[in-house]
């Protein structure tokens, strides 16, 4: 596996993320260090991507592959995650229903927040059904993330 790593500034922080060269995907990105791994690298499509979202091009991660996990469930509720446009949000709920698995609102929560690709897999965009939630990195850094791609009352 050929792995490399590189920094991104975001409008929450800078997310450290990891690249899998062979296998094209994103491996990882987040809000801390703990997987960076190989090479440091400080060009590249990821780069880019990141760079675009700061300045408003908030789908530009869309072309970006990622690594999938091996539960069916989680699979699923990340692929319906990334079509959550960007400058709106699903509730946990409403997640599960059209992830194919209703009811299931605190497993999706559970999903978010094993999320290893943030921003990526926009788990910032699954809200509580009264309120905004909770968020790995903390509510500050999610909603940074939501004003940034302009939805309104966080």
């Amino acid at each position: 596996m050929s792995r490399w790593h590189g920094t991104a500034k975001t409008p929450a922080g800078v997310v450290y993320f990891v690249f899998d060269e062979n296998r094209q995907q994103m491996i990882s990105a987040r809000f801390d260090p703990r997987d960076v791994e190989g090479p440091a690298r400080k060009k590249s499509l990821v780069h880019d991507a990141f760079a675009q979202y700061r300045e408003g091009v908030l789908d530009s991660f869309d072309q970006i592959s990622v690594q999938n996990t091996n539960a069916e469930f989680t699979v699923n509720v990340y692929a319906a995650m990334r079509e959550i446009p960007p400058g709106t949000v699903q509730t946990y709920g409403e997640l599960a229903a059209r992830s194919g698995y209703p009811g299931a609102a605190r497993a999706v929560g559970t999903a978010c927040g094993r999320n290893a690709l943030v921003i990526v897999i926009p788990c910032h965009r699954v809200v509580a059904g009264k309120g905004i939630g909770g968020y790995s990195y903390g509510v500050e850094v999610k909603a940074k993330l939501l004003i940034h791609e302009g939805v309104e009352g966080y």
